[in-house]
């Protein structure tokens, strides 16, 4: 694939490269990338025929829409990818959508946040707790047997990825709390254990056990096919099956009534009892009996709100909301299409039935994409009255009233920070409002795994995707001056038009001080999709991604600079800045002692009230600056605690040290193996085996 690059003018603006393009344009199904200026992706579309629907974006463009005006007119670039079918298309357009998120597309706000329950299958490898014995750091407590055992009784855990591994998913949840809520109800009835497996190994019941909250497989008091039962239960009763499941209950009690185990039928009969008072919470849908989602939609502005009812066994089982954007100029019905096939694709399941207000526009096609993703046949209803009429607007109204508070909650946090930024303007002597803050820390120990940060704040609130770190290279020992000119450096060298900055590194943040969240990477492989016979991966999934210079995060200069330091870290950031040509860029270090702000040229500090809310947000932007710093410093720290002598032995990746790990226990036991012994681990050449034996 060819790497796209910024053009110097629009695609309107050279008629005659515009038509070779179009002309040489595939007819047939794909999906198209819109490109700014700076070769970033501004819309991605999918279309039956690529050259009919590329076509159509430049013919008559004056009689267009606003919102399609206002796109071709920001076209610089395009590229297209060929599928084998419409529904391929729609599946590679709803992976490009979530990878770039393009301003002209509609999106799911934060949809990367949104939490899973996740129940490995019994015996798997994710069956371990994330993070344990499976990464072969050390020795676990009991050896393989004990490795096993915990594996056969896996735990359910919080996940915000769903992958095709064979584990059961539930979500996603808008609500983490909703969800936590859940789970907690869902351990009085279903006792499986949530403790991770260092505690499993232990042997013995905990406190859980005693209360009730756990069956206690690690003290051997449940087998594993019980248990496994037990959480097939689980699974129902995520799903909303409740009357299946209190059927199996009531089967089970009698069961075991007839075999005098009158203590099994007592749990069984106070299951049913919790079941019951959680059923009669929900409400029932008259004349549904069968499983359904209703969709309901509400659109204001370039805002919206989309509201699913999960219909289970004619109750309503389960209420989400999900804001969604880049909804400016649509009609719902478009807009719905666009959240259907978005949502639905990530679903952990999906029902036979969706009732909608509106018809979508690709009506075929999403029900046979979404008929795909449920492995079996999926119909979208648009019902003109009786009881699912009534449900379909009972979910649109929930949606509008969603989206007005929503609505409201925005518009007073934006008059709130408005008043601050307007505040640290007037004090600061700034020329424009601070409405994008980016400020810069650095941490280290002793000089080593020295790490710099950056993070942003835009309108007074935390921009995570645009947060990014930088493992400082150049500065020998604990020099923090030097460490600060260098991250400074490669982020302005990372701006448009400037050369020389060293790559950034996109990363996880899922302790960002907005709730957590994924930090968007920088646009990956699909950057350079620029011929028309480029082949879509066979399943679109999540490539490696790699910085661009297009990045978003450094696309935009910011407002104000903020410097976790007094005078003298002001003074290497400032000079770092006149040096690259962006003296003028406004510049303040934060001093912890006294909460002084020192500015370049300015022997004096200003001191701000220390009551101030203005205060506090600035104090707020240095203090996430100072724990993203941390966090990346200890994840380098950690990994580099973490090298063995077997990090140095050429021809041993992870894989096969892991395979030694396990199959040895620790290192010691590498070392006084034979090279025969080694090399008879799976995967283990016999020159890597030698290697091994000279250099440990």
């Amino acid at each position: 694939m060819a790497t796209t690059t910024a053009r110097a003018a629009r695609l309107l603006d050279n008629p005659e490269l515009l038509r070779q393009r179009l002309k040489e344009a595939p007819d047939g199904p794909g999906v198209y990338l819109m490109r700014d200026l700076e070769a970033r992706v501004v819309y991605v579309g999918k279309a039956a025929s690529l050259r009919n629907r590329l076509r159509s974006y430049f013919s008559g463009v004056e009689s267009h829409p606003l919102r399609t005006r206002q796109l071709v007119e920001r076209i610089f670039d395009f590229a297209v990818v060929l599928c084998s079918s419409e529904r391929e298309a729609l599946l590679l357009e709803n992976e490009f959508i979530k990878r770039y998120r393009p301003r002209f597309n509609v999106r799911l706000k934060d949809d990367k946040n949104y939490l899973y329950l996740k129940i490995p299958a019994p015996g798997a490898p994710d069956a371990l707790a994330p993070g344990t014995a499976r990464e072969g750091a050390r020795t676990p407590r009991g050896g393989a047997e004990a490795v096993r055992r915990a594996a056969m009784f896996p735990r359910p855990y919080y996940t915000r990825r769903m992958a095709r591994d064979g584990a059961r998913y539930f979500g996603p949840y808008t609500s983490a709390q909703s969800l936590r809520t859940t789970v907690k109800s869902l351990r009085t009835i279903f006792p499986f254990r949530t403790c991770g497996d260092e505690v499993f190994r232990r042997g013995r019941v905990c406190l859980d056990y005693h209360i009730k909250r756990c069956s206690g497989p690690c003290a051997g008091n449940i087998d594993a096919d019980s248990y496994a039962r037990l959480l097939d239960e689980v699974q129902l009763f995520m799903e909303g099956h409740s009357e299946v499941l209190t059927a199996q209950l009531k089967a089970q009690m009698r069961e075991s009534a007839e075999r005098l185990d009158y203590e099994a039928a007592a749990r069984a009969r106070d299951r049913l009892r919790a079941i019951d008072r959680i059923r009669e919470r929900q409400r029932m849908v008259r004349g549904a009996r069968d499983d359904r989602d209703v969709v309901g939609i509400a659109l204001e502005g370039n805002r919206g709100m989309v509201t699913v009812l999960a219909v289970r066994e004619g109750k309503v089982a389960v209420m989400e909301n999900h804001a969604i954007e880049g909804v400016a100029g649509l009609g719902s019905a478009d807009a719905l299409e666009s959240f259907l096939g978005l949502y639905y694709g990530d679903a952990s399941s999906l029902p036979r039935t969706l009732v909608v207000a509106e018809c979508p526009p690709g009506h075929a096609v999403l029900q046979e994409f979404l008929s795909e993703q449920r492995g079996g046949p999926v119909e979208v209803r648009v019902p003109q009255r009786g009881a699912a009429r009534e449900l379909v607007d009972q979910a649109t109204r929930t949606a509008e009233t969603a989206l007005r508070q929503a609505r409201i909650e925005a518009d007073f946090d934006a008059e709130r920070t408005g008043g601050l930024l307007a505040d640290l303007q007037a004090r600061l002597d700034l020329p424009d409002l601070p409405r994008r803050i980016e400020c810069y820390d650095i941490s280290n120990t002793m000089g080593t795994n020295s790490v710099g940060s950056m993070v942003v704040f835009e309108d007074g609130r935390p921009r995570p995707d645009h947060y990014r770190h930088f493992g400082i290279k150049t500065v020998e020992g604990a020099n923090d001056f030097a460490s600060m000119e260098e991250t400074l450096r490669r982020r302005i060298g990372r701006h448009p038009g400037r050369a020389g900055g060293a790559e950034d590194v996109p990363v996880d943040d899922p302790a960002g001080s907005n709730g957590g969240g994924r930090v968007a990477e920088p646009a990956g492989e699909a950057e350079g999709l620029a011929v028309a016979d480029a082949a879509p991966p066979e399943r679109p999934g999540r490539p490696r991604r790699r910085a661009d210079a297009a990045d978003e995060s450094f696309g935009v200069l910011p407002d104000l600079i903020l410097i976790d330091g007094g005078k003298g870290q002001l003074g290497a950031a400032h000079a770092v800045l006149v040096e690259m040509g962006l003296g003028d860029v406004p510049i303040a270090g934060l001093a912890k002692r006294n909460e002084e702000l020192f500015l370049p040229g300015r022997p004096d500090p200003v001191l701000l009230p220390t009551d101030s809310p203005t205060l506090f947000l600035v104090q707020r932007v240095r203090d996430e600056a100072h724990r993203f710093a941390i966090t990346r410093h200890r994840a380098r720290r950690g990994r580099e605690a973490l090298r063995s002598r077997l990090d140095i032995v050429s021809g041993l990746g992870p894989a096969r040290r892991r395979a030694l790990l396990r199959h040895f226990g620790s290192i010691d036991r590498i070392r006084d193996a034979s090279v025969e012994e080694i090399a008879a681990v799976p995967g283990m050449p016999r020159s890597v085996a030698v290697r091994i034996k000279e250099l440990i």
